[in-house]
């Protein structure tokens, strides 16, 4: 049942498996992991005299998962993430009632506020910053507490930090709050191996919060902003959208 709801809401959504829903953030990894999915009290009688049996992780999960994709689907709303433009589309409808519209005009400066909030604070992308060993200290040591800063450790000739390189900077396009740079691995650790790049960094407010080593962090070859996004924002440091880790679609190949 729940596959099915989940399904419904992305069609809604116009987005597949993986891919940006107007929806609240479902920790996935989480599920079956925390306490006790509530049950009755006559089930908790049973349980206590061995007549029913004490319930695995797995329907743990399952009644979570069910619980939680509920409420997503309760609390849809298909005005959430539209951005101006498409609020004002939708305000040039005829048929809008009056509520309708007094509600998409609430959106609408919604929107506006939050366009002007986002002019205020300091912005490094779209794009990579390329930095050298002495920039290293004023560009990620001595940022400021509140801005987050991810440096790509790259080698020459490598595809795989071309992989991760692009990927990074189709990520800065929409993240561009989030300072990402790119270094060369031995201008920033002396004798750093090849063999360990690319290396992704994460730091804020000077400290280290996380390293990821060689594109097997990610999807392997086929890494892209999306895969990066997620990993980012389960560190803390960038806000998603993404309901659940992307999948990467495998075709058979028969030679």
């Amino acid at each position: 049942a729940w596959r099915s709801k989940l399904s419904g809401l992305r069609e809604r959504s116009g987005g597949a498996r993986g891919t940006r829903l107007p929806a609240t953030y479902i920790p996935m990894a989480a599920l079956g992991t925390g306490a006790k999915h509530e049950t009755t009290e006559w089930e908790d009688i049973l349980r206590q005299k061995g007549i029913l049996p004490e319930k695995t992780t797995e329907q743990l999960a399952r009644e979570q998962l069910e619980e939680i994709v509920d409420c997503t689907v309760l609390n849809f709303d298909p005005n959430e993430h539209k951005d101006v433009e498409q609020l004002d589309r939708d305000l040039d409808d005829d048929g809008l009632d009056s509520d309708d519209e007094r509600m998409l005009l609430a959106y609408r400066e919604r929107r506006i506020e939050e366009l002007r909030g986002n002019l205020r604070r300091p912005q490094f992308g779209p794009g990579l910053l390329h930095i050298a060993a002495s920039q290293w200290k004023d560009e990620v040591t001595n940022a400021p507490e509140d801005v987050a800063v991810v440096v790509l450790l790259r080698t020459e000739g490598s595809e795989d930090c071309k992989i991760l390189e692009a990927a990074m900077r189709k990520l800065s396009e929409s993240q561009p709050w989030v300072k990402m740079a790119v270094c060369k691995s031995t201008d920033a650790i002396r004798n750093y191996p090849d063999s360990k790049c690319p290396t992704m960094l994460v730091y804020r407010g000077g400290k280290i919060l996380k390293q990821f080593v060689g594109l097997k962090s990610f999807a392997g070859r086929r890494t892209d902003a999306a895969d990066v996004e997620w990993e980012l924002a389960r560190v803390g440091i960038m806000e998603t959208n993404l309901i659940d880790k992307p999948q990467k679609d495998f075709t058979l190949q028969v030679v």
